[in-house]
């Protein structure tokens, strides 16, 4: 007998993801307290936006103790950058969880859709066209990786820096521009030209006196889900992409989520 799939309301890839999952017995959650008691709990992604409540558009949305409370061993907690205290609670409860953003099929789906969704905002909030861009681009992993491949496609004034050796091996590889370690500490003259920047290091990748030698006017465009701590005036022109994929496509990113979770538990 197929166990009830319940979907936590979210943004929009929850509700694509519930109309994905319908077949399968998929529903969409009014209330918390409708909850089976028992079965799939699909929450979102991320699980928390700040350590404290769950990621839930729901008027009174719970804290993350009062919502693994309502759980079981019964439950099956589905989510996105599930905390390690989420994790020690289920695997001290009994209670089965499994975080979809650890699927390499999905990093690398969703990598992409980040990448193609973030020529909107890089457009956007810029006054020329991605031909004239002269982008640093800020870590070189998944995301970094698709991002460069789509940008190279406008523009050969394309720079990757990346605190890995590796990466930047691969970078290389792949005929691209790189920017050192030591350039970057050295106030390299090439900084002076990059009007836009793209961040997507899990950590602030400078100090004040590097950010300094940049343009004033160059665009920073965060897409890592934490606050960069940059110094005036560059701090003005920071615009922050979380959650892109969700944003932009969300059909095509709830039908990944539940593609991933159909495949996870041969649904």
């Amino acid at each position: 007998m197929q166990l009830p799939i319940t979907i936590l309301p979210g943004d929009k890839r929850m509700e694509y993801t519930a109309e994905s999952l319908e077949k399968r017995g998929g529903k969409m959650c009014s209330s918390l307290a409708v909850i089976p008691d028992s079965g799939y709990v699909v929450c979102g992604i991320p699980f928390t936006k700040d350590g404290i409540m769950v990621n839930i558009t729901t008027s009174d949305p719970p804290s993350i103790r009062c919502f693994l409370g309502m759980l079981t061993s019964r439950h099956i907690l589905i989510g996105g950058n599930l905390p390690k205290a989420v994790v020690t609670y289920c695997t001290n409860h009994g209670i089965k969880y499994y975080d979809v953003t650890a699927s390499p099929s999905f990093v690398s789906k969703n990598a992409r859709l980040t990448a193609e969704g973030l020529l909107i905002p890089l457009l956007s909030h810029t006054s020329f066209s991605i031909c004239d861009c002269k982008t640093l681009l800020i870590g070189y992993g998944n995301c970094g990786r698709e991002i460069a491949d789509i940008l190279q496609l406008f523009t050969e004034e394309l720079y990757i820096y990346d605190i890995n050796s590796y990466t930047m091996k691969a970078a290389k590889s792949k005929h691209l521009k790189t920017i050192s370690e030591q350039e970057i500490q050295n106030l390299s003259p090439k900084l002076r030209h990059i009007n836009t920047i793209i961040n997507t290091s899990p950590v602030n990748p400078f100090h004040t006196r590097i950010w300094g030698s940049f343009p004033e006017d160059c665009t920073v465009f965060n897409i890592a889900s934490f606050s960069l701590n940059v110094p005036l005036p560059i701090s003005e022109q920071i615009i922050n992409c979380p959650g892109i994929p969700g944003k932009y496509a969300p059909k095509t990113a709830g039908n990944i989520i539940a593609k991933e979770i159909c495949e996870h538990f041969k649904l």
